[in-house]
This record gives C-alpha cells, structure tokens and sequence, in this order.
C-alpha cells in the first residue's frame, strides 16, 4: 500500500517513469529495514507529503524488542536505496526513516 500511495504522488507531481521506479524500489527497501523479521507482527506508520515537485516519505515501525535497527540492515539499505533518493535521515533507536525524491 505504502508503495502504492507514493507512485500515485509521484505521478501527480509529474515525475519521469525512470525517477518513479527508484521512489518505488525505495520505498520498498525502507519496509524491508524497519520490519524486524525476528519479530514479525507489529505495525508501520507512513507519512506522505507531496508538493511542489517533491516527495515525502516518513516511515516509522513499531519497535519490536527495544533494540535499534541492526548494522546490517542499515548497511543493506543505504547500499542499496541510498542512491535512489535525493536524501533520506534515519533514527535506528526510533525505527524511523525519511526520505526525499524531488523532479
């Protein structure tokens, strides 16, 4: 759903396809790092901003055992959608990230 929410943004803020499919695969690699899957369950909030050209993701999961994000995850992450986005912040304790993709 959150995938789906950001591409209709994207598209309404008139976005390239090329610039919609990285949002997209972003989008999907932040679910991936703030969902323990030693504990599944639990929930995840998404934030949505779009305006002027730029969209604005806020994701924040529920955390599941009192630990922050481990470092593999983070790593996996930046490696893989840390390119993908204009910027993108991320408070492992809080299991929160954002990121920005602008026109």
């Amino acid at each position: 759903m959150a995938d789906i929410a950001v591409i209709h943004a994207a598209t309404h803020q008139g976005f390239p396809p090329h610039d919609i499919a990285k949002i997209s695969l972003a989008i999907k690699e932040a679910v991936l790092l703030l969902l323990d899957p030693d504990h599944p369950g639990g929930s995840l909030a998404l934030g949505l901003q779009s305006k002027a050209g730029i969209v604005t993701v806020e994701a924040q999961a529920e955390p599941r055992g009192e630990k922050p994000i481990p470092y593999h995850r983070i790593d996996r992450f930046e490696s893989t959608a840390g390119s993908l986005v204009d910027s993108w912040k991320l408070d492992p304790d809080e299991h929160r990230v954002w990121l920005q993709k602008s026109v």
